[in-house]
């Protein structure tokens, strides 16, 4: 029996759920924290990465309780001599020595940085257990301290740095989401095979992308942007159909649309003149294309949405809010 740790973006614990319970189905879901959800079961890593959801994956190695003072710094380099990572080294099947590398995160009033904790950490791995210390580029085990108050969580990564980006060449353009919140949008938007899908301000096309892992009639994406549609195109597999269009203006045929699924412009990384009239133009439009039982689902974190879609004769519900390069969009509903 293994205990495994997701992390996901804050907000998107409930989604990961969803998908922990419909692709594990033997996984009992033990624990869910902000950006974390915790698992028991037996599991290969291959079965693990099923999850398109999560950021990162790791086993779960304990949890200990440190002081806020300096000096109890002693006592966890004490604790964390009795701790053994050798289940973790056997799950990950290293043919080497371990190579450590040790990253720490805090919450709460400590005298003492997150440096102090990893430094501790690292020095009594290593002289315990005999491992040597690496670094970023050179090491082939990753452990991590989470430090919550005075409860740390200690565990191992089991995936590569870029698994949270599909661990493939992939052009990003300044506005960008990574794939994985990508596809808790689309998962949000309840996808069917029968679905014709749109996203109209699709980027380096990283949406379309996530929605062409499931079934679908039809995907289509755009973008004002010349450059970064040829962005989309290396992106995207070949069945989703990318093209230039500004949004205000979709060239596509009326009530054709079944599903909407976008990352709006925020008027942050992408410059925009007035983004409430962008909504409205861009909504309106919505409206004509959409079919009879069409639905949207939009990222953004301006509060002119709301105003927007009841303007244009939408019903809108917020779904979560996330958070996301130190600011906190919300994920949005809207039908007729």
């Amino acid at each position: 029996m293994q205990t495994i740790m997701f992390t996901m973006v804050p907000g998107f614990e409930k989604i990961v759920v969803d998908e922990i319970n419909s692709t594990l189905t033997t996984a009992k879901v033990v624990e869910v924290l902000r950006g974390k959800v915790l698992i028991n079961g037996c599991f290969s890593l291959n079965e693990l990465c099923q999850l398109r959801c999560v950021d990162n994956i790791y086993y779960y190695i304990a949890k200990i309780n440190v002081g806020p003072h300096k000096k109890d710094l002693e006592k966890f380099e004490q604790d964390i001599a009795k701790i053994s990572f050798q289940k973790a080294i056997e799950f990950l099947n290293l043919s080497k020595k371990p190579i450590i590398i040790v990253s720490a995160s805090k919450k709460g009033k400590q005298t003492y940085s997150r440096f102090d904790l990893s430094d501790k950490a690292t020095m009594a791995i290593s002289k315990n257990n005999g491992y040597k210390i690496g670094d970023s580029l050179e090491h082939n085990l990753a452990i991590r301290f989470d430090l919550n108050n005075t409860e740390c969580m200690i565990s191992v990564q089991l995936t590569k740095a870029d698994f949270k980006f599909r661990g493939s060449a992939y052009e990003f353009q300044p506005g960008g989401i990574r794939p994985t919140i990508a596809n808790a949008l689309v998962k949000l938007s309840m996808p069917t095979a029968e679905d014709v899908f749109y996203d109209p301000f699709c980027g380096s096309g990283t949406i379309s992308r996530e929605r062409a892992f499931y079934d679908a009639k039809r995907i289509l994406a755009s973008d004002i942007n010349p450059k970064v549609i040829e962005s989309a195109r290396i992106n995207v597999p070949s069945k989703v159909k990318i093209f230039c269009c500004d949004a205000r203006r979709l060239k596509v045929q009326d009530n054709s649309i079944d599903v909407i699924v976008s990352n709006i412009p925020w008027g942050k990384q992408i410059e925009v003149e007035n983004v409430y009239e962008l909504y409205i133009s861009f909504l309106k439009e919505a409206k004509r294309v959409l079919s009879s039982k069409g639905r949207m689902v939009l990222l953004t974190d301006r509060e002119e949405i709301v105003d927007a879609a009841e303007e244009v004769g939408f019903k809108i519900e917020k779904l979560m809010t996330i958070s996301l390069h130190g600011l906190l969009p919300n994920v949005y509903r809207i039908m007729e």
